[in-house]
């Protein structure tokens, strides 16, 4: 490896490291205040969401579910992505809110490998209590619940299902997909997250999983089934355990 290159690396992980700590748990002020940004053309359109009335792009994540590294693996994209940073678009549906996070075009030397150490962080913390902060309306009041990962998924996505429950009783359904992709023929590697959280403790229409096709169209995407294996050596498909 180069002298470039090496430099190159440590500062990406150099900066990572204090965006996890300017954006991750209880420290995103930043997102709590982010000023709207331009809709970017590869998401999806208030036509693609059934019942959708407005949308807003804003960057970084808007609603976090805190298992062990997913959420920061999330935010080092950020600085791996075109340009420059992740970008989630936030559609209000009734009363439910969708949202999709595109990190698209990465810039790294391990294509993807953040995809497969997310499939696995969602598979250990299936069955667990995890907390949840929604960025959306000012500083977050964490919420929690038991974080059950969505069976039956191919390869090339990784997802999960939870009901929390906060200090003042209120509750939200919160249902969500990774899914691993390629841009410009293969060349690109990347991650689109899509998110429905319902008011309720019931899930929201519609799901994450019905606006796929659309998010990979508007993106100019196609998922990508390597991405389980990439630089991680021998892998099994993680598995959820099983819960009551």
């Amino acid at each position: 490896m180069s002298y470039t290159r090496s430099l190159c690396s440590s500062l990406v992980l150099v900066l990572a490291v204090g965006l996890v700590a300017a954006c991750g748990h209880g420290g995103a002020d930043q997102e709590a205040t982010a000023t709207p940004e331009p809709i970017p053309t590869t998401a999806l359109a208030l036509a693609d969401i059934p019942g959708a009335t407005s949308q807003t792009a804003y960057p970084g994540m808007r609603v976090e579910v805190i298992c062990k590294r997913i959420e920061n693996s999330i935010y080092k994209l950020v600085l791996l992505s075109e340009p420059d940073h992740a970008v989630t678009v936030e559609y209000e549906v009734g009363d439910a809110t969708v949202y999709e996070t595109l990190t698209l075009a990465l810039t790294t030397i391990r294509p993807n490998g953040s995809f497969a150490s997310i499939a696995e962080d969602v598979a250990v913390c299936d069955g667990t209590d995890r907390t949840t902060q929604f960025w959306s309306n000012g500083a977050p009041d964490p919420e929690h619940g038991v974080l059950h990962a969505t069976a039956g998924l191919p390869d090339t996505l990784a997802g999960f299902t939870i009901t929390t429950t906060g200090e003042d009783g209120a509750q939200h359904h919160i249902e969500r997909i990774y899914a691993a992709v390629t841009t410009n023929n293969g060349e690109y590697p990347g991650i689109i997250v899509l998110t429905t959280v319902s008011n309720t403790d019931q899930p929201a229409t519609p799901a994450p999983l019905d606006l796929l096709d659309a998010a990979l169209q508007r993106a100019d995407a196609t998922l990508d089934p390597t991405a389980i294996t990439t630089d991680l050596g021998p892998h099994t498909t993680p598995q959820p355990t099983n819960t009551p």
